[in-house]
């Protein structure tokens, strides 16, 4: 039986941002109700169990200085984060050869040196141009969205070693392949996140806290504060529209509020058939969304054995699978775990990406050349792919090259009652969780700001 509520609004999905939407709108002395697809809350954020009582994070994971939402909330929800480990060395790893070195820039040639030093000035000075909340009105706009970061590089770098460092990096932030990536869309999160050093450094970078006992642990106190209004295992179906409120139908309950907040990538929006239609705009970009589809790799071991050769577990490389390698061990050092990220970016055999044991093996092979062959017989050894979730496309992707000067803002324009979450409809620190918490309070404002008529105060039928 499907379940009857009223509410003020309807919130849909039970990811941090739709969580945070809820959270904001509860406090404000408004009622939610939160329909969530899944069997649990969190979203593209979910612990791994490696060990007893040990995790680690399976989707997406760190916080940084400058991410000032996200840290507000933990400070707010009472959790607390430690620092990714960076003490000890690094090890860089190029055409058969390998490299320590201390600090933050890998040893590259001094020419590969002075050309990231040139790309990075480049691209910095170009991201100053463009307008944080109307990027498609820069100048070179046009220009910039009919062409991909990747293609910008391959023309632009003198070096193939500065754009290697460059492809891993932002492959890395952004889950896909720089050849995907809009350059326009680009240079708009580069100028939303601070800068390229913030985007890719650990220290003084977004890589450089974890929470404790994970980051799904701040859906989860966020829907326990929430109790029975936050709905599992109800995929919504249908978004009816009209001038008195929503009706939102789901497997589990249908709502009727005065608004709605759907807090989904635009790929995963698109599921729900929504009456009357919605703009072109907007109908446009949800089918021409870029899904990222990287996944995360972690071989765990009973210690950082690397710790004790001075090493801490971060390589740059050009092997196959372990191009970014970090170490992701509880802060208590109880077990080792080393973490990849793999995704399409470069050519890699097909057999890599199809098949299970071959990744394994790859992943191994490459951990053994870089930390000895105690790397080659972890005590487990994990994967999490986001394409095979049933109700999540897979990782923060992006629009198509063309679709931010065509489609503008319709990644966040409201349509009528119906208001947008998820860090997908971020200005600032797009893709992290900063921006999933942002893009919460921005949604919450605008409802707010709706002159919404609360349940209670509706005449009776």
């Amino acid at each position: 039986m499907t379940e009857l509520r009223t509410a003020d609004v309807a919130v849909v999905g039970a990811g941090v941002s739709g969580l945070t939407a809820a959270r904001r709108l509860a406090q404000a002395g408004l009622s939610v109700v939160v329909a969530e697809a899944g069997d649990r809350v969190g979203g593209r954020a979910m612990n791994l169990d490696v060990a007893d009582g040990v995790i680690t994070e399976g989707g997406g994971q760190w916080v940084g200085p400058g991410q000032d939402r996200i840290l507000s909330l933990l400070d707010e929800l009472g959790l607390e984060t430690f620092k990714t480990y960076v003490d000890g060395k690094s090890i860089y790893r190029r055409g058969g050869r390998s490299k320590r070195y201390e600090g933050l820039v890998p040893p590259l040639n001094p020419l590969a040196l002075a050309d990231f030093a040139q790309l990075q000035l480049r691209l910095e000075r170009m991201a100053r141009t463009v307008p944080l909340d109307t990027p498609w009105t820069a100048r070179r706009a046009r220009s910039w969205d009919s062409t991909t970061f990747g293609h910008w590089l391959d023309a632009n770098a003198m070096t193939a070693e500065a754009k290697e460092m460059f492809t891993i990096g932002f492959s890395v932030t952004n889950a896909e392949d720089p050849h995907s990536t809009s350059l326009l869309v680009q240079l708009a999160r580069i100028r939303g996140a601070g800068g390229i050093d913030h985007t890719l450094n650990i220290t003084g970078g977004a890589q450089e806290s974890r929470v404790v006992g994970g980051t799904v642990r701040i859906a989860q106190r966020l829907a326990d504060d929430l109790g029975d209004a936050v709905v599992l295992d109800s995929p919504v179906i249908e978004i009816a529209h009209d001038a008195d409120g929503v009706s939102v139908r789901s497997a589990r309950v249908d709502v009727r509020a005065d608004r709605v907040i759907i807090a989904m990538s635009p790929a995963d929006a698109a599921r729900i058939h929504v009456t009357p239609g919605l703009p072109t705009r907007r109908t446009m970009l949800q089918r021409r969304w870029s899904v990222g589809a990287e996944s995360k790799l972690f071989a765990v071991y009973d210690r950082p054995f690397w710790r004790e050769q001075g090493l801490n577990g971060q390589a740059v490389t050009d092997l196959p699978v372990a191009q970014y390698v970090v170490d992701n061990s509880p802060p208590d050092g109880s077990v080792g775990i080393l973490l990849t990220f793999l995704g399409t970016a470069g050519h890699r055999p097909d057999a890599i990406l199809d098949d299970p044991a071959a990744r394994r093996s790859a992943f191994l092979g490459d951990l053994t050349v870089l930390f000895g062959p105690r790397a080659a017989n972890p005590v487990g050894y994990f994967e999490k792919d986001w394409t095979q979730e049933p109700w999540i496309s897979g990782c923060v992707g992006s629009r198509a090259p063309g679709s931010l000067t065509q489609y503008t803002d319709a990644d966040r324009c409201p349509v009528g009652r119906i208001h947008w979450a998820g860090t997908e409809t971020a200005t600032v620190n797009q893709g992290y969780f900063d921006g999933a918490v942002r893009a919460a309070e921005r949604a919450v404002r605008e409802v707010l700001d709706s002159g919404l008529v609360k349940v209670a105060s509706r005449p009776a039928g």
